[in-house]
């Protein structure tokens, strides 16, 4: 199999990279008896990546005894993220892997030729989430966590009749974000840096010139489980293990990975992800801040009857107030699976973290 070579991306230029010598670090495992928690949207929260990094820890060194925490949320964003460290840091976790960034980015504002209030719109959420990556990686560390930062996996500007269609600079504007990022943090700082971004559209360019099948969901923005393959292969190359890319021929040709485990399918056939825990996205919080549980689900109950309410938004909102009654018994049964998955090889029951269930 062909390996793409990450650090060719060129989707930034690197002449703007602010002295980033390594955009993609390679060679640092997770340390042995490693709990990781996967920080992210809802292209973490959506999982098949998680899993595949979490199964090749399992299958290929189960000697490192490594637990993976699925912590991604649907609509977060760098700076939301920093205000849910608590519920982050209750996993016990000693490393994060941290990807934010289309949320971020304000991607309305990327659909239209670049005029001035565009250009402001478009630098103030960069900065925004600048912020926001700078915080929440120092709340990591301050908790002395060893932190990963990954970018984002861009847009699909390749695929027939999405040129220009809502993706005008995104992904250019998505891969300097990261850049800023690492040069804001500092590389000395990080564990491991990860771009996502440079191999995904470059292999994402080939399959759409040979006819192969995409990386994207029809929304171009969420890798769908071929890509999410593709983005588990490019971390664990990351971290210096010998996994390659199949080259876009392989993969046009049929190439496929084998299913996941017994063992994780079964984690994933029972839905749990950490949004099932119902704290409510991130980034609507504030409108129910002091808030018993009772106000809150009466809040989301008048706004789920609103007539002029998005389908999306309204399937979000009931999705919370079905399940704020169940907070505690939602995070038991994670934490419960999580341990039957694992075996407590660390001798101490995930049940027994503490999570700060909000009120």
């Amino acid at each position: 199999m062909k390996i793409i070579d990450f650090a060719a991306g060129g989707w930034y230029n690197k002449g703007k990279l602010k002295g980033v010598k390594n955009a993609m670090k390679n060679g640092k495992l997770f340390d042995k008896g490693a709990r990781v928690a996967m920080v992210g949207d809802s292209i973490t929260h959506s999982g098949l990546a998680v899993d595949y990094i979490q199964e090749y820890y399992m299958t290929h060194m189960p000697e490192r005894e490594v637990k993976v925490y699925n912590l991604g949320i649907g609509g977060d964003a760098a700076a939301h993220s920093c205000a849910r460290i608590d519920e982050i840091l209750s996993v016990r976790p000693t490393e994060a892997v941290v990807m934010f960034g289309v949320n971020d980015m304000g991607v309305q504002h990327y659909g239209a030729a670049p005029m001035p209030e565009n250009l402001e719109a478009r630098q103030k959420a960069r900065d925004v989430h600048l912020r926001g990556t700078v915080r929440l990686v120092s709340l990591l560390r301050e908790a002395g966590l060893a932190v990963t930062l990954c970018s984002s996996v861009g847009r699909d500007e390749h695929t027939a009749g999405t040129e220009g269609l809502l993706t005008c600079g995104a992904t250019d504007a998505l891969h300097a974000m990261y850049y800023d990022n690492i040069a804001a943090i500092g590389e000395g700082v990080l564990k491991n840096t990860v771009d996502y971004l440079a191999p995904m559209q470059a292999l994402q360019a080939e399959l759409c010139a040979i006819g192969g099948p995409s990386l994207f969901a029809p929304d171009r923005t969420h890798p769908n489980p071929l890509g999410q393959r593709m983005m588990a292969r490019i971390f664990l190359a990351a971290q210096g293990l010998p996994v390659a890319l199949p080259s876009a021929e392989a993969i046009a040709g049929g190439w496929c990975e084998r299913p996941l485990p017994a063992a994780l399918s079964d984690r994933r056939n029972a839905g749990l992800r950490w949004r099932d825990l119902a704290w409510v996205y991130p980034h609507q919080q504030d409108r129910t801040k002091g808030l018993d549980l009772e106000g809150r689900i009466a809040f989301w109950k008048k706004e789920v009857e609103k007539p002029e309410l998005s389908d999306s938004f309204r399937r979000m909102y009931t999705n919370y107030v079905e399940n704020a009654p169940h907070e505690r018994e939602f995070f038991d049964e994670y934490m419960a699976l999580t341990d039957a998955l694992y075996g407590n090889t660390d001798g101490k029951k995930d049940t027994d973290a503490k999570v700060s269930l909000r009120t």
